[in-house]
């Protein structure tokens, strides 16, 4: 299994992403032929190698056939595209999580919902091609588990369907929400840095926000973007290698006490928590002040000062606290990996943690779990046994 981190070093789009996951090794043709299964007829990759003598790598192009017509899709018509295909079943379900962001963040620019929303460069064929392939990508790439680092967000305005807009680009924006970001460097506008494409993959793929985390880099690899940026290279990279045993990372935790608060919105703030970029939320039960009983909400997140301010925003919004407390900690982590395996149930993942080569802890999903048991009309504890006897 391979750790991968992302350097997005002038931005993410998903052509750069598949041209670094072609320039790890993963053959285009193998690639090309798994997604053929997507039964949509007219284009083919092509892969340009070398084309940035500063940082060597490879440009991925979907090529589409003269006068090939694109239609504008609804989620629903991707999503019809994806689950017809032949992809892994894993890869269908990231691929669709990517498409529903995609489709929830334009609903929300544009006031509607997100079975109403009409894609237009992203419901095409080269999108559903380039998202489909780098989840397909990452799959052959065995990838265990990817982080990436604060993304730049460009300046100036883009030309899109719906004419000039502002960079970052509406739908971008709002994907980029709680997500480790910084403004671009120099005086002159940069365009468009993080397209929404780009955008929905990383922010649907990637499990850890931060710098590279340690690791042993055993492949690098570079994908280009189609622009000319002048005295700046056009792309990401790749960094590939292991995470091995147990691994000592700073975070930061913040801490709210709370005594005034209905309690029927802590359910809805933990998720809201999570979504926003934190990697655990706790509550706790306390005696407060006055002897009123209280509860403390603790949040962990990487540590970066821009996901840290929009998890302390999240609390001031959402509670009645009028201050909160945050420090810096070290956990102690185990590398992560998911195996798919099949039960008389059905099939489900199962989380395991490793220390080198040994697996030290295994643990089904309990909400597919759940969901298998009461379609067979079983005790879920029945469906968690048969998980973890398939992981022998």
């Amino acid at each position: 299994m391979t750790w991968l981190h992302i350097d997005p070093f002038s931005g993410a789009s998903g052509d750069m992403l598949l041209g670094a996951i072609v320039d790890a090794g993963v053959d285009p043709a193998a690639l090309e032929a798994g997604l053929q299964s997507l039964g949509v007829a007219g284009w083919r990759l092509h892969r340009r190698d070398g084309t940035d003598p500063r940082v060597g790598g490879s440009k991925v192009d979907v090529l589409l056939d003269q006068g090939l017509a694109q239609p504008h899709r609804h989620l629903s018509d991707v999503a019809r595209i994806i689950s017809a295909s032949a992809l892994p079943a894993r890869v269908q379900e990231r691929a669709l999580a990517v498409f529903t962001a995609l489709a929830e963040a334009e609903a929300e620019v544009h006031g509607s919902t997100p079975e109403q929303v009409h894609f237009h460069e992203v419901g095409a064929v080269d999108a559903i091609v380039d998202v489909c392939g780098v989840v397909l990508g990452l799959e052959q790439l065995d990838v265990e588990g990817i982080s990436c680092g604060s993304l730049p967000q460009g300046t100036g305005t883009a030309r899109c369907a719906h004419g000039l807009i502002p960079v970052p680009v509406p739908a971008t924006a709002l994907l980029l929400r709680g997500l480790p970001t910084h403004g671009a460097e120099g005086p002159h506008p940069t365009g468009e840095l993080v397209t929404p494409t780009g955008a929905a993959l990383l922010r649907t793929l990637v499990d850890h926000w931060g710098p590279r985390p340690p690791m042993v880099v055993e492949r690098v690899a570079c994908g280009l973007g189609g622009r000319d940026r002048g005295e700046r290279p056009n792309g990401l990279r790749f960094f590939l290698g292991r995470r091995d045993g147990s691994e000592a990372q700073a975070v930061d935790v913040i801490t709210a006490t709370l005594d005034d608060l209905d309690p029927r919105i802590y359910g809805p703030l933990v998720d809201d928590l999570l979504s926003a970029g934190a990697l655990d939320v706790t509550l706790a039960p306390v005696q407060g002040k006055k002897g009123r009983p209280a509860t403390v909400v603790t949040a962990l997140c990487a540590p970066e000062p821009a996901l840290r301010q929009a998890l302390c925003t999240l609390l001031f919004e959402q509670t009645t606290t009028l201050g909160l407390r945050w420090r810096r900690e070290q956990r102690l982590t185990l590398r992560r990996s998911t195996q798919r395996v099949t039960t008389p149930f059905g099939t489900l993942d199962v989380k395991e943690g490793w220390s080198g080569d040994r697996r030290l802890t295994a643990q089904p999903e309990f909400d597919q779990a759940l969901a298998l048991a009461r379609a067979a009309g079983v005790p879920v504890r029945r469906v968690l046994d048969a998980a973890l006897q398939a992981t022998e």
